[in-house]
């Protein structure tokens, strides 16, 4: 290690003069003594703060840690949530094929019905070929042995209280004029209580 020694004279000015009586290493002088003076000054910097950011990446893991587990805590609190909601998707699912079964036999039971109160009104001369029933509307396509017997068909529909709206869309007659083929299109009501289709069936036939 160098060692300083100021040797102070005083001039007539009284200035300070500072000498160094030993000289400088030369070992300083190269690559390996500068890299080291530079590790020995400035390098202590950067481990110190290479220090102060490890402990800020502890810190900062710490910190991560507690909102992972709040949010873990969080997420099984959501899927418990949830799971309590699956006996309601089920009642769902369960009430929609229900409703679903229901309108299935309500469409079954309204083409029962039509069927029933058609074939009350339809007379005996008039066969029907195609029937076609849906909700609110029948089209039928078929054949009557006379005039006499197609106006009939006409007239029950007519009078009865479940069918309206009575539109013919189609009249051909025979070769000779006996057979008469037709389609027509009703609209269907809501069939009453207490339906008399076949008494009117029979008054129309006297």
């Amino acid at each position: 290690m160098a060692f300083q020694v100021t040797i102070m004279l005083v001039s007539a000015k009284k200035e300070k003069i500072s000498i160094n009586l030993l000289p400088e290493d030369p070992f300083f002088q190269t690559v390996t003594g500068k890299t080291l003076r530079w590790a020995l000054s400035v390098g202590r910097y950067l481990v110190i703060f290479t220090e102060l950011i490890v402990i800020i990446s502890f810190a900062t893991r710490f910190t991560l840690d507690r909102k992972i587990t709040d949010l873990n805590k969080i997420i099984l609190r959501q899927v418990s949530t949830i799971e309590s909601y699956g006996d309601l998707e089920k009642k769902f699912v369960l009430a929609q094929g229900k409703i679903a079964q229901y309108a299935e036999l309500t469409k079954q039971q309204n083409l029962t019905e039509t069927f029933a109160l058609l074939s009350a009104v339809t007379p005996p001369d008039v066969s029907i070929e195609k029937l076609a029933i849906t909700k609110e509307r029948v089209t039928i396509s078929g054949q009557a042995i006379s005039k006499v017997a197609f106006n009939q068909f006409i007239n029950n529909l007519q009078l009865s209280t479940y069918f309206s709206n009575v539109t013919v869309s189609k009249v051909a007659a025979g070769e000779k004029g006996a057979d008469y083929s037709f389609q027509l299109q009703t609209t269907t009501n809501q069939p009453p209580a207490n339906s008399n289709e076949k008494n009117t069936k029979t008054k129309n036939e006297s």
